[in-house]
């Protein structure tokens, strides 16, 4: 599985509004229901807190990978967000998170789940990249940014 495979133009959200950690993931989730994928934002919010309760996935660097398991769910989706200024996410580095990758899984998918988390971490690796989403475009231009990065990797 590659971006392209779970990642629509149609999720990707150049400028995040929230303030707050709940509401970043509200508006991440809320642009899976206007692309028809989820019916309920709230269950798709609750699950991602849920899994934030173990601890954060503001993994450092400017970077969150909000993640968790959903029921009725057939396949993975995945919701791109950047804040330009920056949100408290509680990241390991106590750093403002600017780039956002919410990842929803069914809950059966467990080698999916974990390959497409590693496939993100990956395509972040480079700082350049998160430079440039942090940076540059518009949903058009971070959507092709991200399915090109990902080609490098066989995507």
């Amino acid at each position: 599985m590659n971006m392209k495979d779970a990642l629509r133009e149609s999720c990707v959200i150049a400028d995040l509004k929230g303030g707050t950690k709940e509401e970043v993931l509200t508006q991440l989730a809320s642009s899976l229901k206007s692309a028809g994928l989820v019916e309920d934002v709230g269950q798709a919010v609750g699950v991602i807190l849920e899994r934030e309760k173990l601890g954060s996935t503001g993994i450092g660097d400017g970077v969150a990978i909000p993640h968790g398991k959903m029921k009725g769910l057939t396949r993975i989706l995945c919701v791109f967000g950047r804040s330009k200024t920056g949100i408290d996410f509680d990241a390991v580095d106590g750093k403002p998170v600017h780039i956002f990758f919410l990842l929803l899984a069914p809950e059966d998918s467990a080698g999916l789940h974990i390959q497409m988390l590693s496939r993100i971490s990956r395509i972040l690796r480079d700082s350049s990249f998160r430079k440039r989403l942090v940076e540059e475009g518009d949903d058009r231009d971070l959507f092709a940014n991200i399915v090109e990065e990902d080609k490098k990797f066989g995507g």
